[in-house]
């Protein structure tokens, strides 16, 4: 959960989205706040999480449980549920495709 969280704030800073507060609490687990960037960043910012998580996935052979883990992590938080990285991603895609149309 750490690394996935560390790849949301190098993407952030990588894209020059200033963070603000980094805290952990009981019931968020690990969290960020940071200054709110376009819809382009935050879609970038949102998808680098899940994507540590999969290239985590590439230790399953040698730590099979880690990389179930991993793989069970992105996978979950790619759901479209309110509040994960999967809802940022859908409404940040379906903003941008919006502003295409």
């Amino acid at each position: 959960m750490v690394l996935h969280e560390a790849g949301h704030l190098v993407a952030a800073l990588a894209l020059g989205v200033r963070i603000k507060k980094i805290g952990i609490q009981w019931h968020k687990g690990l969290f960020t706040i940071r200054e709110q960037g376009t819809v382009q960043q935050n879609l970038l910012i949102a998808m680098a999480g899940p994507f540590v998580n999969l290239l985590l996935v590439a230790f399953g052979p040698w730590y099979p449980v880690f990389g179930l883990a991993n793989f069970c992590y992105a996978l979950a938080n790619m759901l479209p549920i309110e509040g994960s990285d999967g809802f940022r991603i859908a409404t940040c895609w379906r903003r941008i495709r919006e502003f295409a149309n």
